[in-house]
């Protein structure tokens, strides 16, 4: 056989041929060896012997565990399930899922759109009847039985005039914070001379008395002019031009009085210099005008 052929005989084959002519030669020889040389050529092919076996050995072990390599490749290789899917073939969906995550929300956005246009004219709206009801400049009289802030109120003076916010009304409370510098009431003229049987004077308010005597201990009886009183009612019935004399009045006696006991510079005494600029512009003529409209539409009637 050539050398070209023993390249590709396995290894194992060449040991046993080896094995082989190792036998053969010492019968070739001559019979009339001695016994030593062919006791050693036993011990020399038994180490032989020894050794191709181990390399026999070790030969299909590596075979073994090329054929379980083998088989555990072509689990993995031959498995169709998706842990055998390459990794440039998984990322591919996760994209399309991100746009389509991402395209989603942009179809709301026209909803959001048109709640804004929708807010947008509804403020645009509420501001052209704002200033619609600012140009006009006139606020309608409250009708009657009812004011301004809805629900139902009895037909006085006092709500046709401060719930259409007229300055004749501003004008009655102000001179009703305080009266006392303007006016005495109840008059001493009209009260009488003494209380009457088994009652007292009530202090600090002339003309009231109470019973503390008899079956009716408690009882409270009041004598003053109530047609004179200083209410809103009685001074509704007033002119605007008195109305003012009276607060201007009061006002002069009412800082006179707050000089002397706090001094001057204060901030009271400021208030009151602009109360008493704001009551010397007013249009009376204008202010009894407005009164008298706003208490026929709400069916008063001043007697």
């Amino acid at each position: 056989m050539s050398d070209s052929d023993d390249s590709d005989v396995p290894l194992a084959l060449l040991a046993a041929r080896k094995k082989k002519a190792a036998t053969a030669a010492p019968q070739a020889d001559d019979d009339s060896e001695p016994e030593e040389e062919s006791s050693e050529e036993e011990e020399f092919d038994d180490g032989d012997d020894d050794d191709d076996d181990d390399f026999e050995e070790g030969m299909e072990e590596d075979d073994e565990e090329e054929e379980e390599e083998e088989e555990v490749d072509a689990k993995y290789y031959s498995s169709d399930s998706s842990d055998d899917v390459p990794l440039s073939s998984l990322k591919s969906p996760k994209k399309k899922k991100a746009k389509a995550a991402a395209k989603s929300p942009t179809k709301k956005a026209p909803a959001k759109k048109t709640t804004k246009a929708k807010t947008k004219t509804d403020t645009k709206a509420r501001k052209k009847a704002a200033k619609k009801s600012s140009s006009s400049g006139k606020k309608s009289p409250v009708p009657s039985g009812k004011s301004s802030a809805g629900g139902n109120r009895p037909n006085l003076p006092c709500f046709a005039l401060c719930d259409n916010d007229l300055d004749k009304g501003r004008l009655i409370q102000r001179f009703l914070c305080r009266w006392w510098y303007a006016v005495e009431w109840p008059d001493p003229s009209s009260l009488p001379d003494s209380p009457p049987k088994g009652y007292d004077a009530l202090n600090g308010f002339a003309g009231v008395y109470i019973c503390t005597r008899g079956a009716s201990i408690g009882r409270i009886v009041d004598k003053r002019d109530k047609s004179t009183a200083p209410s809103f009612a009685n001074y509704a019935r007033k002119s605007s031009e008195e109305l003012q004399g009276l607060l201007l009045k009061a006002l002069a006696k009412q800082k006179e009085q707050l000089v002397e006991a706090e001094g001057p510079g204060t901030d009271a005494e400021k208030e009151l210099g602009k109360m008493e600029k704001w009551t010397r512009k007013l249009n009376c003529k204008k202010l009894d005008k407005e009164a008298a409209t706003a208490l026929k539409a709400a069916g008063i009637r001043l007697e």
